[in-house]
């Protein structure tokens, strides 16, 4: 009976209550964005939505420089000093603004060289949209989850697909066609809305930005290079197949891999959600070694082990794919039955790449992640032509294998070191 009382009023840290509450706005914002797309898919057909979605993941390619590292610049300072929420908040939405506004510049200047994509006013409204609107969007995700305010993360977090979702039908509901170039349109208009309500929450919870308390530019763009040179290279590879594929294999193909790949998405959000709520812990000076450690194995344990049973739940939902988006996208049964180990690998090859990043080591993460990037666009350009979009997969599940065990070891070895110097 105590066991059971115990067990009853049993009520989780702070960190798992952020965890839970990430992990429940993860879940809510996974609902929208399946939703948002299947109304797209289903909207433009699957050569419609392949040219969207191609086009979609070349600006991708370039999001996670766009910050330029201030996310994670944002929760090491908050993580630290909480007083300093408000003026980092500026120095991101600065950041922001200056490094993703030439990102816009030089994505134009890259499409325009491609054969297949966008005409250059809808590019224009997808390069503000991924490299402007949404990354401010995260900015403000990562200053919720530093100042440990999980509901408002979970909000935060639902608010730009919620408004990218809801401008999309609205298109529909008033008969606009279907077509790429009027889903970049909503796709802009959602996202510039939902950013607008996401400066309201953060208003609301921590107040307005403190521009002039705000880091210099040249101070933060220095101490957010090797942030944004590890998020450049940890998301990229999973965006470039998508690219390679669209000029290689037309877009017919890129529609059914892309609909396979955002649903296995989805399934990853709770690991983002976990890692995003223990990382300024992880980064805390006032916690101690063993507080630190003790937190690194429950965040690696619970990712491992969530990421297996998203495994199983990707194989039951495989088959349904082609009876909710369409004949069409008969094919992505298929890839995502390939994908289904993808959850446990990420969140193995997340979680240690984490470690690297809470012990100051992120100039070896970013080597690490680019060498995975590497081998995901060289396995691409081999595989492609000889396999069609299934070696998108398998090269994505080689790589993180591959970058998994490389930080594995480097791990291990750090370790070692370390007790040979306490020792000695």
């Amino acid at each position: 009976m105590t066991a059971w009382r115990r067990f009853v009023g049993y009520r989780p840290g702070r960190l798992g209550q952020n965890t839970l509450l990430g992990t429940a706005g993860m879940g809510t914002r996974a609902v929208i964005q399946a939703a948002y797309l299947l109304i797209v898919s289903r909207w433009l057909g699957a050569e419609g939505y392949g040219l969207f979605a191609g086009s979609v993941a070349l600006v991708i390619v370039g999001a996670p420089l766009a910050n330029w590292g201030s996310g994670l610049l944002l929760t090491r300072y908050i993580a630290q000093d909480r007083g300093s929420s408000r003026a980092m908040w500026a120095t991101a939405l600065v950041q922001t603004g200056v490094i993703g506004g030439l990102l816009v510049i030089i994505v134009l200047a890259i499409s325009a060289l491609l054969q297949q994509g966008l005409l250059p006013t809808p590019m224009l409204l997808l390069a503000l949209s991924e490299l402007l609107l949404l990354p401010a969007a995260h900015a403000a995700i990562s200053q919720c989850y530093a100042l440990e305010r999980g509901i408002a993360s979970a909000v935060v977090m639902c608010l730009v697909p919620l408004g990218r979702a809801l401008a999309m039908l609205s298109f529909i509901v008033i008969g606009i066609a279907g077509t790429p170039n009027h889903a970049v349109t909503a796709h802009f208009i959602g996202s510039l809305l939902g950013l607008i309500a996401v400066i309201a929450v953060v208003a609301t919870v921590d107040g307005l930005p403190a521009w002039r308390s705000r880091l210099p530019l040249r101070v933060a763009l220095r101490q957010g290079s090797a942030y944004a040179v590890s998020n450049v290279a940890g998301n990229s590879y999973q965006e470039v197949d998508k690219i390679l594929m669209l000029q290689m294999l037309g877009a017919t193909v890129v529609g059914p891999y892309t609909v396979a790949f955002r649903v296995a998405s989805i399934f990853l959000m709770p690991v983002t959600a976990l890692i995003g709520a223990s990382l300024p812990r992880l980064m805390a000076r006032a916690k101690s070694n063993d507080e630190r450690v003790r937190t690194y194995h429950a965040m690696l344990l619970s990712g491992v082990g969530y990421g297996v049973l998203a495994g199983v739940g990707i194989l039951i939902v495989a088959p349904w794919v082609p009876r909710v988006f369409g004949s069409d996208y008969a094919l992505a049964t298929h890839y995502l039955a390939l994908l289904a180990l993808w959850p446990a690998l990420f969140a193995l090859r997340h979680c240690l790449a984490t470690h690297l990043t809470a012990n100051h080591r992120q100039s070896v993460r970013s080597g690490i992640e680019f060498m995975g990037l590497g081998v995901v666009v060289l396995l691409n350009i081999f595989l492609l032509p000889l396999m069609g979009a299934g070696a998108a997969a398998l090269a994505l599940l080689a790589t993180e294998i591959l970058m998994a065990v490389v930080l594995a070891l480097l791990i291990k070895q750090k370790g070692r070191r370390a007790e040979n110097q306490r020792t000695q």
